[in-house]
């Protein structure tokens, strides 16, 4: 059974240049695990395990939301959620994506799937297992373009234990 959840994605010269950025930060904590440039996104919604049958009638589902997404947003800052030692960028103006966040949910609870219901939080995870605090610098800010919301599946490679998304269609 697929593990998915619905995001938005990043260009990838844009994930690419962040994931370069953040690698600045490892001087702060060597051990942090940062967040390959093909593994960046802003996640919308954690669904879960469902079927591929749930899976790809979500994806149909969701792909419409485009024209609720806001076309550009800014990663603006660095922050932490120490608590899951976390390190991300976050993003601004962040209230600009509740509306495709709303209809993203609403669309998982019509479709009577599971979810995360945790709220939400605009921010792409750049490193985990971090655990030196706020670190004393930030990345640029810049203006990204944003396209509508996805349905992304985690898989882990058996042999390296190395966990990558991929676009369910």
């Amino acid at each position: 059974m697929p593990r998915v959840f619905a995001a938005l994605l990043l260009p990838h010269d844009v994930c690419d240049t962040l994931a370069r950025d953040a690698k600045a930060f490892a001087r702060f904590d060597p051990l942090a695990r940062f967040t390959p440039s093909t593994n960046l996104h802003l996640t919308l919604a954690f669904v879960g395990d469902v079927t591929a049958e749930e899976a790809h009638r979500l994806s149909a589902a969701i792909r419409p939301l485009a024209t609720l997404t806001p076309r550009d947003i800014t990663i603006a800052r660095v922050g932490t959620f120490d608590r899951h030692r976390i390190l991300y960028a976050g993003l601004s103006p962040a209230e600009s994506l509740n509306p495709v966040v709303k209809e993203v949910r609403d669309t998982i609870t019509r479709l009577g799937l599971p979810m995360d219901r945790k709220a939400f939080r605009a921010h792409i995870t750049i490193a985990r297992d971090w655990r030196r605090g706020h670190p004393p610098m930030t990345l640029p800010t810049r203006t990204v373009r944003l396209s509508g919301p996805v349905l992304m599946e985690s898989v882990k490679d058996p042999r390296t234990g190395i966990i990558r998304y991929r676009q369910i269609i």
